[in-house]
């Protein structure tokens, strides 16, 4: 089929411009051929198992992160309930010689030692 000056073969331009057209577009290329492409093929799969690799190597530096935060809040609280331990036993200490002085004292009575009037008012 001739079109004025461009003639069409089988769907091609073999016209008066035939050398400006890009003929690697059309032709076939071979299975074998095909990965032999001249950009660099993005592996999918190593791109998704690399991917899914950072994603856990992220969770896992979170997840170490959250760890010694507990760590750090339990580290805490052993500190304070040490603190609250010693303050207990002094109040335990403080309770028991307040009971002795009660317990020496006679139940229902006057302490039996008199006191003599400090500013020796009658």
């Amino acid at each position: 089929m001739i079109v004025g000056k461009i003639v069409i073969v089988n769907g091609m331009n073999i016209g008066a411009n035939w050398r400006d057209q890009d003929v690697d577009k059309d032709r076939r290329v071979p299975p074998h051929e095909h990965q032999k492409s001249k950009e660099p093929r993005v592996d999918l799969e190593n791109f998704h198992t690399e991917d899914m690799l950072a994603r856990i190597l992220n969770k896992v530096e979170v997840s170490d992160k959250v760890l010694k935060e507990i760590k750090d809040d339990v580290s805490s609280l052993n500190q304070m309930v040490t603190s609250y331990s010693v303050f207990i036993k002094q109040l335990q200490t403080k309770m028991g010689q307040i009971s002795a002085h009660l317990n020496s004292m006679p139940k229902g009575g006057l302490p039996s030692d008199t006191l003599v009037n400090p500013k020796n008012e009658a």
